[in-house]
């Protein structure tokens, strides 16, 4: 599971819904990526680092 990125994201106030758009996922495939169950793609972890403002080795290392 990316707890990090968990965290960063509720504290952001987004949603798996928000995150999802993000990635051009649904929010049911997101979650399954968040909890572990399926791995971001390189360009999915890039865009999710833009998106929350953070860097990539702080969401997902």
């Amino acid at each position: 599971m990316y707890e990090k990125l968990k965290e960063i994201r509720e504290k952001k106030g987004y949603t798996l819904e928000d995150m999802a758009h993000v990635i051009n996922k649904s929010p049911c495939n997101y979650l399954k990526k968040e909890n572990g169950d399926v791995k971001f793609s390189v360009s999915e972890a890039l865009k999710i680092s833009q998106f929350l403002k953070a860097k990539v080795e702080k969401i997902f290392f």
